[in-house]
This record gives structure tokens, C-alpha cells and sequence, in this order.
């Protein structure tokens, strides 16, 4: 056959196969052109496990489950340690318990799943393993919510996920040594998302750990080490938590741009018993913020840490501390403004002496200033000064502190006004100090009994007491000088 005949035979071929495609496509609506076999949605499931149900465990259930579906969980306690593949909805009825046996980690997810309702309890022990009642590994946008986890270590564990939703959860430790613990809620390499809502005892921290553009609202957090442990981490927003009995409030390390609002520090104590503290920590936005009944309400260690930044503290409530607000010497660029200093047993202090002059401090209502109002527009006429001979020994010494209520200091400070030469330099200068404690604000925290302004200070019991004790050495030793003078005429 020449070559021209093969060509001949082909083209008849070829145009008869374009020609059946096309009455093919003719035919067919143009929506559907597209469409392949088994491609079309499918609608969620609902899978259900219990004991008389179609599956009678939830690892079966989450096996069979496709993307979308729910697993509902009946009362009941399933002992296993399932995992989550695929982006589910895994929710626990009342009375729905998965046990982990006291091994390992309970729950694990890998997949942006729905996880609600069900009560989780018994991890293991190893703090190396970091035994979890819910570890989610790089899973975007992953809901956690409504669980109540019990003798767990770590609670609910988040390692590089986005976008997280961990939402009114209960969450209680082990009856361990604190050391023993682990975290309630640990956030590491986690970007966006929100911890709102969950209340943590008797766990060891909340950790906010390389993880930026959070919010964190409405927590509780009380009897453990500390109510959040947070390195490395910007742009993140606290607002409206509770930190109760701890031993450190909130501390705060290596990051930038944090903000602060309306959050309690209530009763941090011991030999670290801080309400909030910074430790090279820029841009800080304090406001609205409780700091009461703590050893320490605030705490700055090279806060700011770059030149050319100020973190502000505004309307804030510091009172009945052992120390209101506690500065290294080195700390600057900080400004305090319309706070209110209540009853500190010491309002500012300065670790290891020194001032706290290189930080502004305005328009803040202090208990113990003494001045007057004679134009009442609310400002005192004369600044106040901070200024105590016996708070330069408490710095050098902390360990006097103890002494700080007792008539001693309140002698000490007497005579450092009575004679120059023990006279101390200022701490602290407030060029217009406050008369009445400003309203709103100070975290919705409102103070026992009369009105702040109204109060008693602790800084004047204790000079009435130093006077009292003062005149009542003076009396006695002229008394004593002038008897034996008569004796001897």
C-alpha cells in the first residue's frame, strides 16, 4: 500500500472520532461536562458510638468517618487513646468519658477536627513524652471546646497549628509536686487563634511559647506556677483573665507589642510571688489591670529593652502588695500614668538601690501622699515623693522587709525627715499626684470597704506609729537624763 493510501485510510478514522465526541458533549449538559465519576458531595454522616450502638469504639468510628462527618459519643467509658485523620466533628454526650488508662496521651489530632462535650482523663506520667489529654500536631484551624479533662499532665497540648479555637474547657492536673506537673494549655510554633474561656487548677503553667497574633480572654487560672508562661511571642492580646494564687501571675519574656486589659493578678506570694512580670519586654500596654494582695504587683527587669521604646502603664489598681511596682536599677522608658497605689506595704521599689526617676510617673493617686488641694481641680499642689530611709535597706536587704509594718520603719522614716543628714533621695516623683482615686477601669476590681481615697493609709499608720514610738523613746530618755541629774544634785 503507497503512502498516500495509509493517509487516506486514517483520515476517515479521525474524523469519524471527532465527530462522536462531539454529539457526545452535545448531549450533555454544560454543568456536567466536567463531572467525574464519584466526584459529586457527598452529605456528612452521623457515626454513633456506644455500647448497643453501630460502633462500639470511638477509634472504629473515627476510621470509618470521612471528611465532614460527626462522631457522636453516648455516656459510657471508653478506654482507648484514639486519633484524629481526618477534619471530623468528634462530640461526647453527657457523661461521655475517654479514659487513657493512666498511659500515654488520650487524644491525638493531625487533622483540622471539631473536638467538644466529651470528658477526657488519665494520661501517663512521663514529662519527656509529654503525656497529653489532647496533643494536636500541625493541624490548621482545629476547635477544642466544652471538654472537661481530669489527672491529666499536660491538658491540651498545641504544636505548630493556626488558627486554634480552644474554648471553655475545665482542665485539672495530677495531685503532683508542682516540678511534677505539666501545663494546663501549652501553645508552641502556633500562629493566630484564641484561648478564651478555660479555666486551669492545679496545673503547672499556661504556655504561650513562639506563638504570635493570639487573643487570650476570660481564662482562670489559680493554684499553679504560672497563670501564663510567655517567651518569644508578639503581638498578642490578654484581656479579662483571672490569675489567682499562683506563684507568678503572668511573666512575660523576649517579646514586643503585648497588651494587657482588664486582667486580675490577685495573691501571687512566696519567695516568687510576682503579679506580672517582664523580662526584656517591649511595647507593653498595661491597662484597666488588678494587682492586688500579691508580694509583688509588677515587676521590670530591662523593660523596655530597645532604645527609643515606651511601654505604658494606664488606670491600673496596685494595692495591699508587699511592693506595688519593683524596677532594676538599669529599668527605663516606662510610664505610669492614672494608676491607683492603694495600702502597699511599699508602693515602688528599686532592687539593689537606686531611682526609678528614669520612668515617668503622672497624674496617679498614691494613699500615703499627705498634700493638699487648694484650687480643687483634683491635683495635688506639691508633687509626690517617694522617699523612705528604710526602703534603701530593703533593697540592699530584703530579707528586713518583714519590718516594713512596724513601728521601727515607721521611726526610721521620722527621723530621715527630721534630720538632713539621713534624708534619702527620691525613688519616685509624681509632679501631679491624684487627690481621689479615678473611677472605671482597674480591672472591674473594686476594693473592700470605703472608697480608696477615703481610706487609711498604710504609709501614715506608719508614721503615727514611728511618731508614737519616736516620743515615747524621747520621753524616756529624758526622763531617765533628768532623774539621775537630780540624783546627783
Amino acid at each position: 500500500m503507497t503512502p498516500a493510501r495509509r493517509r487516506s485510510r486514517r483520515t476517515p478514522a479521525i474524523s469519524m472520532g471527532l465527530v462522536a465526541t462531539s454529539l457526545s458533549m452535545a448531549g450533555t449538559p454544560a454543568g456536567a461536562r466536567e463531572e467525574h465519576p464519584g466526584a459529586r458531595e457527598r452529605a456528612p454522616s452521623m457515626l454513633v458510638v456506644g455500647p448497643r450502638a453501630p460502633y462500639r469504639t470511638i477509634a472504629s468510628a473515627l476510621d470509618a468517618a470521612h471528611p465532614g462527618d460527626t462522631v457522636r459519643v453516648r455516656a459510657g467509658v471508653y478506654r482507648e487513646r484514639p486519633v484524629v485523620r481526618s477534619p471530623v466533628v468528634l462530640e461526647g454526650e453527657p457523661g461521655a468519658i475517654l479514659d487513657g488508662g493512666g498511659e500515654g496521651t488520650v487524644l491525638t489530632v493531625t487533622a483540622s477536627a471539631r473536638i467538644r462535650g466529651l470528658t477526657i482523663r488519665g494520661t501517663g506520667h512521663d514529662l519527656s513524652r509529654e503525656d497529653s489529654g489532647v496533643m494536636v500536631l500541625e493541624a490548621d484551624d482545629v476547635v477544642i471546646e466544652g471538654l472537661t479533662l481530669e489527672d491529666v499532665l499536660f491538658g491540651i497540648y498545641l504544636k505548630q497549628s493556626r488558627r486554634a479555637l480552644i474554648r471553655r474547657n475545665r482542665i485539672e492536673g495530677k495531685p503532683l509536686p508542682m516540678g511534677e506537673r505539666g501545663d494546663g494549655i501549652r501553645l508552641w510554633y502556633c500562629q493566630g487563634g484564641e484561648v478564651v474561656g478555660n479555666t486551669l487548677e492545679r496545673t503547672r503553667d499556661l504556655v504561650i511559647w513562639f506563638s504570635s497574633h493570639l487573643a487570650v480572654r476570660d481564662n482562670t487560672v489559680r493554684d499553679s506556677r504560672y497563670g501564663v508562661h510567655y517567651m518569644y511571642s508578639d503581638h498578642n492580646l490578654f484581656e479579662g483573665n483571672e490569675f489567682r494564687n499562683d506563684h507568678v501571675g503572668a511573666f512575660i519574656m523576649y517579646s514586643a507589642d503585648i497588651e494587657f486589659r482588664r486582667n486580675l493578678f490577685l495573691e501571687a506570694f512566696g519567695a516568687s510571688g510576682i503579679g506580672l512580670g517582664l523580662k526584656d519586654a517591649d511595647d507593653i500596654r498595661a491597662e484597666d489591670n488588678a494587682f492586688v494582695g500579691n508580694a509583688i504587683g509588677i515587676s521590670l527587669d530591662n523593660s523596655p529593652s530597645s532604645i527609643g521604646v515606651t511601654s505604658y502603664f494606664r488606670r491600673n489598681l496596685i494595692a495591699y502588695n508587699d511592693v506595688g511596682v519593683s524596677l532594676l536599677p538599669s529599668v527605663r522608658s516606662n510610664r505610669f500614668e492614672d494608676n491607683v497605689f492603694v495600702e502597699n506595704a511599699g508602693p515602688v521599689s528599686v532592687s539593689g538601690g537606686g531611682d526609678a526617676l528614669g520612668n515617668r510617673w503622672e497624674r496617679n493617686y498614691w494613699s500615703e501622699y499627705a498634700g493638699f488641694d487648694e484650687d480643687h481641680d483634683g491635683i495635688g499642689d506639691t508633687p509626690y515623693r517617694h522617699e523612705r530611709v528604710a526602703d534603701a535597706l530593703y533593697a540592699r536587704h530584703p530579707r528586713l522587709r518583714w519590718l516594713a509594718m512596724s513601728p521601727a520603719a515607721g521611726a526610721l522614716d521620722l527621723l530621715g525627715r527630721l534630720f538632713p543628714l539621713l534624708e534619702p533621695q527620691p525613688i519616685v516623683v509624681d509632679s501631679a499626684p491624684r487627690l481621689v482615686a479615678p473611677s472605671g477601669g482597674l480591672g472591674g476590681y473594686r476594693l473592700r470597704g470605703a472608697a480608696p481615697e477615703t481610706r487609711p493609709s498604710t504609709g501614715r499608720r506608719a508614721v503615727a506609729a514611728g511618731t508614737l514610738f519616736a516620743l515615747g523613746a524621747f520621753a524616756f530618755i529624758s526622763t531617765a537624763f533628768l532623774g539621775r541629774r537630780r540624783r546627783r544634785s
